[in-house]
């Protein structure tokens, strides 16, 4: 889904309006104790009894986006299946990801209680906390899921030393590329460099074996700010050093990373002009039409796609690179965006919210998700799974890129950050501005916005 096409000028000012309730709901600013209650809490703003059919049973209602993998309702069919194992009624509510954000923000702020368990993005986990919107979960997750899901889907989800999310999905990105068109033009392997991809994008566009060398969401949206992080990661870049001082204009790892989308799209035409307004499902549509050779970060779902004789032209195409590109051929880095679920402060049910969590994050779940849809898992053991190995033989390939996974930035000042460079990057990659007045723009909007220690 990835989703993720927030609309960050919208969430942004949603949050601005609502600040005055924000600081009502969260006076101190700290996290809530892992001790909290597993009943209603009077603070949430109700005394009302959780709501329950006639035999006794709870009714939750679950506000999520709808995984990109899932194309066969196999999370409405896992909840039904819940609903009967339980007893329990589950309301679950999916739409895109950008209308669950916005719809999710102005909730939280608000400090309504309308939802029990909610999509909790790993963008969000500063600010959430400290507004005291989520309730921990150590009193909940047991052992095993702290020590057999993936180490780095816990420590994302945790703050100040406490968990608040249980990963629903995780979307790491990894290097694909189209096998057939490389060999045709007379490359034995995709490249490892920006450059070298350039290179035999030239061949291939020479050829007439592809139209461009690749396609990416730089729209409006939150998608373009994941993308250029990447490519900044790419470079050996950041925006910030280990102190959190913005590095934006210090940083060459930036510099050449702009530099290089930049050519990409208006000089060197090797980046597909309709990225600047494409999406993520855009993407890898015309991937898998064969009209690009690579897709430099695509979700493991697209490997499965690529393969499907009703929607793809490349079918039997499609390879995983054991790296991913990179400036100098030797950093790796494929960029993490997992989500996952949490129960709201003000939610009238904590239990029963656990307990679908529990279920929809349980191994078995996470096998059967694996097995329907190609989910990549959140339990480690799975990756080694006889069963999924011989299923998904490429996942060898995944695993090597996700040794180098890594994040966007916990920021509590994220949403406004991501808006600057949003902007900012717009017009860099639209040739409005240079990449040098662009990034010196970007770093003087962001020094107005950062909080002073």
């Amino acid at each position: 889904m990835k989703k993720r096409i927030l609309s960050i000028l919208l969430a942004a000012c949603m949050l601005a309006s609502a600040s005055s309730l924000t600081a009502c709901s969260s006076k101190s600013g700290t996290p809530a104790a892992s001790g909290e209650p597993k009943t209603p809490a009077s603070e949430a703003g109700s005394e009302a009894a959780p709501e329950a059919s006639s035999e006794g049973a709870s009714k939750i209602t679950v506000l999520m986006p709808k995984h990109e993998m899932d194309n066969i309702g196999f999370m409405e069919k896992e909840t039904r299946g819940y609903e009967s194992e339980s007893g329990n009624q589950v309301e679950l509510i999916n739409m895109s990801w950008e209308n669950v954000a916005d719809r999710i923000t102005t909730e939280m702020a608000a400090g309504g209680g309308s939802y029990d368990v909610i999509e909790f993005d790993n963008s969000w986990v500063p600010k959430f906390v400290t507004n005291n919107w989520i309730i921990p979960l150590d009193d909940y997750a047991t052992d095993e899921m702290k020590t057999g899901m993936l180490p780095g889907l816990i420590d994302k989800f945790s703050y100040d030393g406490k968990l608040y999310g249980i990963t629903w999905n995780n979307d790491t990105r990894f290097f694909m590329y189209n096998k057939a068109k490389l060999e045709q033009a007379g490359f034995s392997e995709p490249p490892k460099t920006w450059e070298e991809l350039k290179e035999q994008t030239k061949v291939m566009q020479e050829k007439g074996l592809t139209k461009f060398g690749y396609s990416d969401s730089y729209m409006q949206a939150q998608s373009c700010v994941n993308e250029m992080f990447f490519v900044v990661y790419s470079f050996g870049g950041d925006f910030f050093d280990s102190e959190g001082n913005l590095t934006i204009t210090t940083d060459p790892g930036v510099k050449a990373a702009y530099e290089f989308v930049a050519n990409g799209l208006n000089t060197d035409k090797i980046v597909d002009p309709g990225s600047m307004t494409s999406d993520y499902e855009t993407v890898a549509n015309i991937f898998n039409m064969g009209d690009t050779a690579f897709c430099v970060q695509a979700w493991p779902g697209i490997y499965q796609s690529s393969n499907d004789e009703s929607t793809s032209k490349v079918v039997g195409e499609i390879a995983v690179a054991d790296y991913s590109v990179s400036g100098d051929g030797q950093t790796q880095a494929v960029l993490t965006l997992p989500e996952a679920m949490a129960i709201p402060k003000a939610s009238k049910n904590y239990d029963a919210a656990w307990d679908y969590i529990k279920y929809m994050s349980s191994k078995e779940f996470d096998k059967r998700k694996a097995e329907e849809i190609g989910a990549l898992p959140i339990w480690s053991e799975l990756f080694n799974d006889p069963d999924l190995l011989a299923k998904y033989p490429h996942w060898s390939g995944f695993g090597k890129q996700a040794a180098n996974s890594k994040g966007l930035p916990s920021l509590l000042w994220y949403d406004e950050f991501a808006n600057v460079v949003l902007v900012e990057s717009q017009k860099i990659l639209l040739g409005q501005v240079s990449v040098d007045d662009g990034l010196k723009e970007m770093e003087e909007q962001c020094k107005k916005i950062q909080p002073q220690a």
